[in-house]
């Protein structure tokens, strides 16, 4: 379930110096490569490469290296041999190469049209909301380091290999309203999932996965997922709360209501702790359980969420 890898390899970390200009006469030209102001010296397939006397540094998806594509479901005991299989290309071992960013995701198959969903899934702490393109939902950190993104594959897969799609679409097309879940570790990973000084030959131990996969998953469990603005089975004066609170959250977006707190601030008619204290409450009334229901788009999303991460565990066990 491991994608996109930015590894950084130092001389210092390898036993036998690379030589720089060997391995640039097999590296493909990279006049095509765009990822930010990162400059490729070249390509091997799909892998953008930097090199220097004193650091080589890689950037790209390890599926589409090993399987040409990202459609199939990524195996985590898959990725030593993909490893394994760049070094040789390079002809530089990679094990103890730094992990400088790492994305965890996996692609399922939904009933319904993959954008249909992303109503259900409505706000994360800590992160900004973006739908600014019809087939993609992002949750974005406001650091910048962690990304959560919901999108439809097959479209965006057709819209970056349009040859290919005239060329030969057998094996895509077997699926229908394919999602993809990324969780993006765009920087420090090795902060993110808490093991220190975070190398490549990490990830090829059992638990480190686990705690990558665990960590996937708690991401999209934190998402608060829209109820139906149904009356709920209420129990008391705690649950009506509960469920009024959550009905202004939908009704003018959480946004706003702090907005408003603010607001109340500056005109001197809550204090600071007073907005803090109604703020806690609201978000208690998302995460509260007092008999709300949800849509089956959202049942079913999560149930395969599920599937999918009963699915990494199986692949980790083998892995021992």
């Amino acid at each position: 379930m491991f994608d996109t890898n930015w590894l950084t390899l130092y001389r210092k970390d390898v036993e036998t110096p690379w030589n720089t200009d060997e391995i640039k006469k097999n590296l493909m030209p990279a006049d095509k490569y765009i990822r930010g102001n990162f400059k490729p010296t070249g390509m091997i397939r799909n892998m953008a490469v930097f090199i220097n006397d004193e650091i080589i540094r890689i950037d790209g998806s390890i599926p589409k290296y090993l399987n040409n594509n990202n459609i199939e479901n990524f195996d985590f005991r898959s990725f030593p041999i993909a490893i394994m299989l760049l070094s040789d290309e390079l002809g530089v071992d990679l094990r103890n190469a730094r992990v400088r960013r790492l994305d965890i995701a996996a692609n399922f198959e939904l009933e319904n049209e993959v954008s249909d969903y992303f109503l259900g899934l409505y706000y994360l702490k800590y992160f900004q909301r973006d739908t600014s393109k019809r087939t993609t939902l992002r949750f974005y950190s406001n650091s910048g380091r962690r990304n959560l993104v919901f999108y439809d594959k097959i479209k965006e897969f057709a819209a970056k290999n349009k040859k290919l799609i005239q060329e030969d679409t057998s094996f895509i097309d077997t699926f229908h309203n394919l999602v993809r879940y990324e969780f993006m570790m765009q920087s420090n990973p090795s902060k993110i999932l808490k093991i220190p000084d975070l190398r490549v030959k990490d990830l090829f131990e059992a638990e480190n996965c686990k705690k990558a996969l665990k960590l996937w998953f708690d991401m999209y469990n934190k998402i608060h997922k829209k109820s139906l603005l149904e009356y709920p089975d209420l129990k008391g004066l705690k649950g009506f709360d509960a469920f009024m609170k959550r009905y202004l959250i939908y009704e003018f977006g959480r946004d706003n209501i702090e907005f408003l707190l603010k607001k109340g601030i500056d005109k001197g008619l809550l204090s600071p702790s007073d907005k803090s204290k109604k703020l806690k409450q609201f978000d208690a009334a998302l995460n509260s359980d007092c008999g709300f229901k949800f849509d089956k788009s959202t049942i079913e999303f999560t149930h395969k969420i599920r599937i999918q991460y009963v699915e990494g565990l199986k692949q980790i066990f083998r892995m021992k």
